[in-house]
């Protein structure tokens, strides 16, 4: 084999290896970063802030079970923001109650809001 076909075909051989060590890495990289996010938003700060119920009607959902037993309530916060909040019935949430709902705020910026 030629001196010049010799060197082509190792630096053929060489950007391929390059190509496969660059997928590798990146799919590294996005499991990585998957992960991370992951853990971020697990990381939950919780604030109780004061609302007024503005509508109950039917939990509407795929379980059987949690239609029976649950309410969906929009809640309108001091702050003038409307929270959507799933109880259940055995609470009896009626149309103007004052409430304190629980405000979920996780560690990627996502606000989430539960009953208790």
């Amino acid at each position: 084999m030629r001196e010049e076909t010799k060197r082509r075909l190792e630096r053929a051989l060489l950007l391929q290896r390059l190509k496969w060590i660059g997928g590798g890495l990146a799919i590294i990289l996005a499991v990585s970063a998957g992960i991370w996010l992951t853990g971020l938003d697990a990381s939950v700060q919780s604030n109780r802030v004061p609302g007024v119920v503005q509508s109950v009607g039917p939990l509407n959902g795929t379980s059987t079970q949690a239609v029976e037993a649950g309410l969906a309530v929009d809640v309108k916060l001091d702050d003038g923001r409307i929270a959507h909040v799933m109880v259940l019935k055995a609470t009896g949430p009626h149309v103007g109650d004052q409430v304190q709902i629980t405000e979920h705020i996780h560690g990627t910026g996502r606000h989430t809001f539960s009953w208790r």
